[in-house]
């Protein structure tokens, strides 16, 4: 730890000292590779006018090896892609999340999340597509967090490791996402769209179950599956959506100004290859409010999502949880699928400044979340138990041109559960 701690004090110290500005000058945005960089081959120019060309790639690959005792050695890599497709000044930043993971205990797990704009911001599309081959505990309905978990985990946008309580159900399963939407402009930064999302679980084991022996062990999924008539082992949600979105953000990587609103009606039809029919409505907000014009990265940041089941049935794996939004970045404090409901709520604000003023590499955030979610069946409602969490993390500037950071995060939630988040770009 304490040559970490020297790590970073030495960024910051060389922020100032080797990068300095004259006075009355523009403070510069620099990123890490800055440093390695001679003095006399350093872009001389200001943070407004980085060079920066359409149609060029641009990306920001953080590549890890790790143990977990869930996972054994696990390695892969999380990169994030990023182009402009018009002229800079009317077609916002293009950006990819795609990452890969393969563990010593055949888990693997594939994600491609998109967000282009076309030429002109004309139309918008979104993107989510995965593949896993998986194993995660399940811990039931509701978010009553009421047993100890001692959690100790890792995410690298989609890949997780477990040192866990014994009040977990374990399950192993494989699952396809594909997620795709066309969003065209009505006026100004309101968009109207439409798409297709469709979600596969099969080869599903439920590993706590145990309906042979007399002391029978019925777990949270069995109960639910049983109740809504789904099969145990594998099942289809197919659907239409909708899209009514607005987004005035001055940058879908690292914002620091504008709104982000989306609303997403789900029809799950049988017709479709649904296991059952059913309507979901999906909701976000974001905003970011500015704390200094001299440094607009200085803010505070607010984010909002929830999903209601609004009509029909959605198979167990697909109710809404915590860490399965499209870049598994809810509930910093808990690990993924801790908190389950049929309808889910969260809510999270966060605190960024700056940490090195000169250089800009280094900044910070403290954050705060909560979730709540419902479990009907056993008469849990919204609100009436709330799961709150928090923490500190670090931001290292690794591609100034993109706003691209490395975010490293520490959060605790409840009853001793806490865990360290590494990823590329804001949380949100």
């Amino acid at each position: 730890m304490k040559y970490f701690l020297s790590f970073l004090f030495l960024i910051s110290f060389c922020g100032c000292a080797i990068f300095a500005q004259k006075p009355n000058k523009e403070v510069r945005q620099l990123d890490f590779f800055d440093l390695l960089v001679k003095k006399e081959n350093r872009d001389k120019k200001g943070s407004d006018t980085i060079p920066v060309k359409p149609h060029k790639l641009y990306f920001s690959i953080l590549p890890f090896v790790g143990y977990n005792p869930a996972m054994g050695i696990a390695a892969g890599f999380t990169m994030n892609p990023a182009i402009y497709l018009g002229d800079i000044a009317t077609t916002p930043i293009s950006s990819f999340a795609i990452n890969a993971t393969i563990t010593a205990k055949s888990q693997l797990l594939i994600n491609v999340r998109s967000n282009i704009f076309s030429r002109g911001a004309r139309m918008i599309l979104q993107g989510d597509w995965r593949l896993y081959l998986y194993s995660q505990p399940t811990y039931g309905l509701g978010s009553n967090i009421n047993s100890m978990d001692t959690s100790i985990f890792i995410i690298n946008t989609g890949g997780v490791g477990y040192i866990v309580s014994e009040a977990t159900y374990p399950m192993k399963f494989n699952y396809i996402r594909f997620h795709e939407t066309v969003n065209w402009k009505v006026a100004g930064k309101f968009y109207l769209g439409a798409g297709y999302h469709f979600d596969y679980h099969y080869n599903i084991n439920d590993e706590k179950l145990n309906l042979e022996s007399k002391a029978k062990v019925l777990t949270p999924h069995y109960l639910y599956t049983l109740e809504n008539g789904f099969n145990e082992s594998e099942y289809i949600q197919s659907g239409m959506v909708m899209s009514i979105l607005y987004d005035s953000r001055d940058n879908s990587i690292r914002p620091v100004r504008g709104i982000y609103v989306k609303l997403i009606p789900r029809f799950n039809l049988t017709a479709l290859g649904s296991s059952k029919g059913s309507i979901t409505l999906f909701s976000e907000f974001r905003t970011y409010i500015g704390l200094s014009k001299r440094n607009p990265a200085h803010l505070i940041a607010f984010w909002y999502q929830g999903c209601f089941l609004l009509e029909g049935k959605v198979p167990y794996l697909d109710l809404p949880a915590i860490g399965w939004d499209t870049y598994n970045r809810t509930g910093r404090g808990y690990v993924q699928g801790r908190i389950r409901g049929v309808n889910m709520i969260y809510g999270e604000a966060e605190y960024r400044f700056p940490i090195s003023p000169c250089s800009r590499i280094l900044s910070g955030v403290l954050f705060v979340n909560t979730t709540t979610c419902d479990d009907p069946q056993n008469g849990i409602h919204l609100f009436d138990y709330l799961a709150p969490a928090g923490g500190v993390g670090l931001r290292v500037m690794l591609n100034k041109k993109i706003r691209a950071n490395l975010a490293i995060d520490f959060g605790v939630g409840m009853n001793g559960s806490k865990g360290l988040f590494l990823n590329l770009t804001e949380t949100f």
